[in-house]
Formats: C-alpha cells, sequence, structure tokens
C-alpha cells in the first residue's frame, strides 16, 4: 500500500524537477510563477499540517504571494555576452566579405588584363585576331 504514493509522489517530484530545468533564470515572469507556486505548494502544506483545511488555504495565498515577489526580486541580471575574439563580428546582411561582391568604390577601371582594353586602343593586342599583312586570298 505504500508503494504506490511513494511512486506517485517521485514520479510529480520529477516531473516538477524536468519543467523547472525549461524555464529561463534570467527572465523575471518566469520566476515570479515558479516561486509563486513553490511559496503555494509549501505554505498548503505547512498551513494544513498547523491549522486543518482552513489553514492550508491561508498558507497557499500567502505562500503563494511571498514566494511570486521573492522570485521576482531575485532574478539575477543576464550574463554578458561572449568575448569577440573568438567568435569575431556579428553577421547579417551588412557588407559582403573581404573578396566577394563589388571592388570597393574609388576603382574607376577594371584590374588590367580583365575586361575592354583601355580606351585609345583601335585594334587588340598582339596575338589576337588576324595576323598582320594583307587578308588572305581564296
Amino acid at each position: 500500500m505504500t508503494k504506490r504514493p511513494i511512486a506517485c509522489g517521485a514520479t510529480a517530484v520529477a516531473l516538477i524537477l524536468t519543467l523547472a530545468g525549461c524555464t529561463n533564470p534570467y527572465d523575471p515572469a518566469q520566476r515570479a510563477v515558479g516561486g509563486g507556486l513553490l511559496g503555494a505548494g509549501a505554505g498548503a502544506a505547512i498551513g494544513g499540517a498547523v491549522g486543518g483545511g482552513h489553514g492550508a488555504a491561508l498558507g497557499a495565498a500567502i505562500g503563494g504571494a511571498t514566494g511570486a515577489v521573492t522570485g521576482a526580486a531575485t532574478t539575477p541580471p543576464p550574463p554578458p555576452p561572449p568575448p569577440g575574439a573568438y567568435y569575431g563580428p556579428p553577421g547579417g546582411y551588412g557588407q559582403p566579405a573581404p573578396g566577394y561582391g563589388y571592388p570597393p568604390s574609388g576603382y574607376a577601371q577594371p584590374a588590367p588584363g580583365y575586361g575592354y582594353p583601355p580606351s585609345g586602343y583601335a585594334q587588340p593586342a598582339p596575338g589576337y585576331g588576324y595576323p598582320p599583312g594583307p587578308p588572305p586570298s581564296y
């Protein structure tokens, strides 16, 4: 007979601890809810043991309010962000990585050897096109 209540209690404690690990410890609202629930449970247990049925209700109300205020008041500040040396600059859609995209402003002409020859050349560079001399006769 005592094995079933112990198993149910152990299961309830395991579920409570599992759900408690899913909260954000730096959110005051979540800490207020968690503190209120823990305070209400503890207050109901103490009030029920000391004063009976009405004492359990009064203990749950007082414990819940005290737990909610204490949980919100004891919220720690979030930790600082990690140093930037390991992670580098934040990502985003700002500037492309070096070597990608358009060249920086200030370049009026493409690099030598790429694109069209500079203005002023009427003929292609030597070695390209037809050989110099009279056109071939067919």
